[in-house]
């Protein structure tokens, strides 16, 4: 018999034991990230996982999900519940199984929406668990099955598997290589470790100032100490620190999961920017990774096609450290589609108050 189990009613080894067999799971399913999320600000957990009661409750499927409201003026209008990972269901089942499986995730998640009064869910789906970026043929959309409209976007993959230094330079873009014989010319260094909480003080310094330089809220000190205690200890992340001497310029994380990594979270001052520290911690980082089976590295969030915004910039810069363009599934479904509406029309007026 099938059965939902809300998150904190499971042993956080038994969670964790799911994330690492199921392929359709990457590290967004893991304990300590779904800790870590649970730090932000106006968010709270809703993840749950099926398990079957007939085999000793073992769980067939995880799904990470919070609920997130707007900002103070606007929490009348209510949440929207977000899943960062997406519904992970064990593919070795059986299809009949698999079936039923989705069925109840999908009964779960319309339940919390409405319990929740939410606007809309987003789903995404990692573009690294392994069913996915390893997979042998093209794929649908996996929300497709939970009756979600298609939101998919995309996403920068850099193959790693058998390359070596040389093959990664040549693989750069020229303005990237560029920028990396600068930082050499600066008399920058790196190093790839891994992070402890004696990093937390000078990490969340250079995310303050990166906040202020781009105009973006902050996020909680508390996010930073789950991504430095937790998640680090239980081998989930690597931090490249980049100097100049003994000053340090700029930080940059990445989850380490399933011999995959992704470039996650960056934090800099304003020298690192001049003297090109940002190219040559992750060329690092890459270098390193390829001695340690990492064989995949996900940039992040890809926007190709003509435009002249941040947007360009940020996905040039992606894209210069030579990866191929990959899917990123995204799902939605919208409950309050009135609501949703107005919210989307004032988030444009902002939007085009800012640029102007």
């Amino acid at each position: 018999m099938l059965t939902v189990l809300k998150r904190h009613n499971c042993l956080a080894s038994q969670w964790n034991h799911a994330a690492d067999n199921i392929g359709g799971a990457w590290a967004w399913h893991r304990w300590e990230l779904l800790e870590a999320r649970s730090n932000w600000a106006r968010t709270s957990d809703l993840s749950f996982a099926i398990a079957d009661q007939q085999d000793n409750s073992k769980l067939l499927a995880l799904i990470p999900l919070v609920a997130v409201l707007p900002k103070r003026a606007q929490h009348f209008l209510g949440p929207h519940l977000e899943s960062t990972g997406g519904p992970a269901i064990d593919s070795k089942l059986p299809r009949r199984t698999q079936d039923k499986v989705r069925a109840l995730i999908a009964q779960e998640i319309e339940q919390l929406a409405q319990r929740e009064a939410a606007r809309r869910v987003d789903l995404s789906c990692p573009p690294l668990a392994p069913d996915l970026v390893l997979a042998s043929h093209p794929l649908p959309n996996p929300l497709c099955h939970f009756g979600y409209s298609d939101a998919s976007t995309q996403s920068w993959l850099l193959n790693l598997a058998d390359m070596g230094e040389n093959e990664i330079w040549s693989n750069l873009e020229h303005r990237c290589r560029k920028q990396i014989n600068k930082a050499k010319r600066n008399q920058l260094s790196a190093d790839l470790i891994t992070p402890d909480h004696s990093l937390l003080d000078t990490y969340y310094a250079l995310h303050l100032e990166t906040c202020r330089r781009n105009s973006i809220p902050r996020h909680p000190i508390g996010y930073f100490e789950s991504i430095f205690n937790d998640v680090a200890e239980a081998g989930l992340s690597k931090s490249c620190i980049i100097k100049r001497g003994s000053t340090i310029l700029a930080i940059h994380n990445f989850l380490v999961y399933k011999n995959k990594a992704l470039y996650w979270t960056t934090a800099g001052s304003n020298d690192a920017l001049k003297l090109c520290a940002n190219d040559f911690g992750i060329w690092h980082a890459i270098t390193e990774f390829t001695k340690h089976s990492v064989d995949h590295l996900e940039c992040g969030e890809a926007f190709p096609g003509p435009r002249q915004d941040k947007l360009k910039g940020l996905n040039d810069f992606k894209k210069s450290f030579g990866g191929t363009l990959y899917p990123y599934f995204r799902g939605q479904k919208i409950y309050r589609p009135i609501t949703e509406a107005i919210m989307e029309i004032a988030r444009n007026l902002r939007q085009g108050g800012t640029k102007k």
